[in-house]
C-alpha cells in the first residue's frame, strides 16, 4: 500500500516563482517611475505654492524680497505667506534667484533628480523653473 503525501513538487514550487519574478520584473520598474513622477508633482506644487507666497509679498510691499534664499525664506516664514517646504522632491533646496535690474522679476527652480543644472532627454533630471508665475523652458510637467 502507497501512502500518497500531501503537499507541493518541486516543479509546482519553481514555476509559483518563476511567475512572481516576472510579475516583480514588470512591476519593480514601474514603480519607481510612479515614484519620480510623484517626487516630480510634489517639486512643482511646492514651488508653485512659494510663487503665490511670493505673489502674495508683492502686493503688499511692491517688490520681491530681494535677498539670498535663506533670508527668503526666513521673510516668507515670518509673515507667513509660505510654510512648507524649502527642498525639493529629491530633497535639495529650491534655488531663488531676483533681477538686480528689476525689483518685480523672481526665478525658482529645482534641479530635478540629477541635481545639475541644465534640460535632459530623461523625464525626471530636467530642472523645473517657474519664472515670475509660469513655469517655463521645455518644461518635463507637460509629459
Amino acid at each position: 500500500m502507497l501512502r500518497r503525501e500531501k503537499g507541493f513538487t518541486l516543479i509546482e514550487l519553481l514555476i509559483v516563482v518563476a511567475i512572481i519574478g516576472i510579475i516583480a520584473a514588470i512591476a519593480v520598474p514601474n514603480l519607481l517611475a510612479a515614484i519620480q513622477r510623484s517626487k516630480r508633482s510634489r517639486t512643482a506644487a511646492d514651488i508653485r505654492a512659494i510663487g503665490t507666497g511670493l505673489g502674495s509679498y508683492l502686493v503688499d510691499y511692491n517688490f520681491f524680497p530681494q535677498a539670498n534664499a535663506v533670508t527668503m525664506w526666513t521673510i516668507l516664514r515670518d509673515e507667513e505667506y509660505y510654510s512648507g517646504s524649502q527642498k525639493d522632491g529629491w530633497n535639495q533646496l529650491f534655488i531663488y534667484t531676483t533681477s538686480s535690474s528689476s525689483i518685480d522679476d523672481y526665478s525658482i527652480w529645482s534641479y530635478g533628480k540629477d541635481i545639475s543644472q541644465g534640460y535632459d532627454d530623461e523625464e525626471f533630471d530636467s530642472d523645473i523653473r517657474y519664472y515670475n508665475g509660469q513655469f517655463t523652458g521645455p518644461s518635463v510637467l507637460t509629459k
